[in-house]
């Protein structure tokens, strides 16, 4: 009878990730993985309030272009290999999706009730600041730092056992989430980087023309 009992309820765990699935689908991504199906039965990994900011803080070259940096406070939700980055903590679809793989978590000192947690590419170059305010809770920060170390090499582990044709045992909410993510990570903000060789590219091409 406990067998029976739980796998019913997985059966109906899977049914209920399967609808919001399709209704994530159905919607382009506007609904159907709002914060609460997102944490499914097992909880998020880390959840708070943060300014997120594509690459560094500074606008450098590429603001000549009319560019800015994609920042404004933002609610985040880490769950599995993934950063789901949503307007509101209400809102029924993350923004976008930040895997979570090869990169390099730098916690930078705090300054006054604030403190930067960033996320770089092995060269050191700055994809993604998180501003977090240390009011209510002055180790959040770390806390978060934490939290992107564990889940990078659980997103490493991925995708070695993915390369070595490993069936999947993770859970269902784990594998909605990685679903989810996966898709949200096109809605990704454009890096700095890649707006900066782009600018260098349409210069060259515009002198080309002149």
């Amino acid at each position: 009878t406990l067998i029976m009992t739980e796998t019913t309820k997985a059966r109906k765990r899977s049914s209920i990730f399967l609808r919001a699935r399709n209704s994530f689908y159905r919607s382009k991504g506007e609904r159907g993985a709002d914060v609460d199906t997102l944490r499914g039965n097992s909880g998020s990994n880390f959840e708070n309030e943060a300014v997120v900011t594509r690459g560094g803080s500074g606008l450098g070259f590429f603001s000549c272009f009319g560019k800015t940096n994609y920042s404004g406070k933002k609610y985040i939700l880490v769950k599995g290999p993934h950063i789901f980055v949503f307007n509101q903590a209400t809102s029924s679809a993350p923004k976008f999706a930040i895997p979570l793989k090869h990169e390099i978590v730098n916690v930078h000192v705090s300054k006054g009730k604030t403190q930067i947690v960033a996320l770089e590419t092995g060269l050191g170059d700055v994809q993604y600041e998180f501003r977090f305010d240390l009011s209510e809770n002055d180790g959040i920060a770390k806390e978060f730092g934490r939290v992107l170390k564990e889940q990078i090499l659980v997103g490493n582990s991925d995708v070695v056992k993915k390369k070595l044709g490993h069936r999947s045992d993770k859970k269902s909410s784990i594998k909605y989430a990685d679903s989810i993510g996966l898709k949200k990570e096109e809605d990704q903000p454009e890096w700095q980087k890649d707006i900066t060789t782009k600018g260098f590219n349409d210069m060259r091409l515009a002198q080309q023309i002149l």
